[in-house]
């Protein structure tokens, strides 16, 4: 018997995805309108059913573009694709998206074919199905088990990953410096006029491929800075620093170094099972090509999450944090809204208390340096409440 499954499309797309991923249908219907014609949603699901091999070769993609607010145009367009069914079939039903009343008129239409028929509907941001037809008592639900990572994720919001061949080495490198990115962090407060001597010298040209450094340091370096200097091959005469360096390690030590800290944090936790994927370093373009950079983000439980991280010299000046707090505020509302779901990590001692009430009015966390140190705890112990 084929199996039909039809969606209503909203903006949230997730749902879509994860009752398709339930109960792999031969046939996908949706039910949609002008301005999530516009916003190109039906798109970004079939992409993301595609990348998932979810999507048979076979399978018959039919779509009906409804007027939300009118039952009769939502029923009668429904029906006229009812009608050209063939045989006996399995209509699925995901009223999760849409509103009220294409959901109502939906449902009346399904209740009455005289085929089988199951209606679902996901509560938001739940990983379960509760059956609302045929009724039972009390509700029938299920367990959601898939899990989308990260690139399935972005897809359904109509985001791609431009620099995705590079990941992967990204992330190598990343996890080959874990012990240089933990004893520099561990030595912060010792190392912190070094690096931002670094930074100074260095940041004009991050993006070269090579570039001979030749910079004096103000007074001579103590132990600390000799050792992270000397670990990473530089000349050192009297107060004279200086190396031929490659674009790699002018980012590590501009800031990457951090990045890559808070990165392992939580691959650890990927390792463990309690996160599902995690990436540094991505950078994503939507449709309508606006572009944006993530310098972690991370999966659980079909939620999306990510990280900036911010090496910052003057704890007078804040500003920078300011501004991060309106990025991640603009890409929460393109990429799903929830608790505290961005976060900024920063090598601040303190925080504004200002920019702390302002970052919690956009749901975004921003962590100190002490709370950067026990960041993989952190999470463990926020997740493991959550379950």
């Amino acid at each position: 018997m084929k199996r039909i499954l039809v969606s209503l499309v909203s903006e949230h797309t997730i749902p879509n995805i994860l009752i398709a991923a339930h109960y792999k249908p031969d046939d996908f219907w949706f039910v949609s309108t002008d301005k999530m014609e516009r916003e190109r949603k039906v798109e970004c699901i079939v992409n993301t059913l595609k990348l998932k091999e979810l999507l048979p070769a076979s399978g018959n993609i039919q779509k009906v573009i409804v007027d939300q607010d009118s039952p009769s145009d939502c029923m009668g367009k429904i029906e006229s694709l009812i009608e050209k069914v063939d045989g006996e079939v399995e209509y699925v039903v995901n009223i999760t998206g849409g509103n009220k009343l294409m959901a109502l008129a939906t449902y009346e239409v399904f209740r009455e074919t005289g085929q089988r028929v199951i209606i679902d509907y996901i509560p938001l941001g739940k990983n379960e199905l509760v059956q609302i037809f045929p009724r039972k008592k009390p509700l029938r639900t299920c367990k959601i088990k898939e899990r989308l990572n990260l690139e399935e994720y972005l897809s359904s919001y109509g985001f791609g990953i431009q620099n995705k061949n590079s990941l992967e080495k990204v992330k190598t490198n990343a996890l080959s410096r874990k012990e240089s990115s933990q004893w520099i962090l561990d030595n912060y407060e010792q190392l912190k006029d070094m690096l931002g001597f670094l930074y100074k010298n260095l940041k004009d040209v991050r993006n070269k491929k090579e570039y001979q450094l030749s910079a004096t340091f103000d007074r001579d370096p103590a132990n600390s800075e000799l050792e992270i200097l000397e670990k990473h091959g530089f000349e050192i005469k009297d107060r004279l620093i200086s190396k031929d360096m490659k674009k790699d390690e002018i980012v590590y030590l501009t800031g990457g170094w951090f990045e890559e800290f808070v990165f392992n944090e939580i691959y650890t936790l990927v390792q463990e099972g309690t996160l599902d994927d995690a990436r540094i370093g991505v950078q994503i373009e939507s449709h309508s090509r606006t572009s944006n950079d993530l310098d972690i983000a991370f999966m659980k439980d079909n939620s999306f999450y990510y990280v900036e991280c911010k090496t910052l010299g003057n704890e007078e000046d804040q500003s920078i944090i300011r501004d991060e707090i309106y990025k991640k505020g603009a890409i929460s509302a393109l990429l799903g809204k929830g608790e505290k779901r961005a976060m900024i990590c920063t090598t601040q001692s303190q925080i504004n208390e200002s920019l702390t009430k302002r970052a919690r009015d956009y749901s975004i966390g921003i962590l100190s340096i002490e709370q950067v140190r026990n960041f993989k705890n952190r999470l463990r112990e926020r997740f493991e409440i959550q379950k």
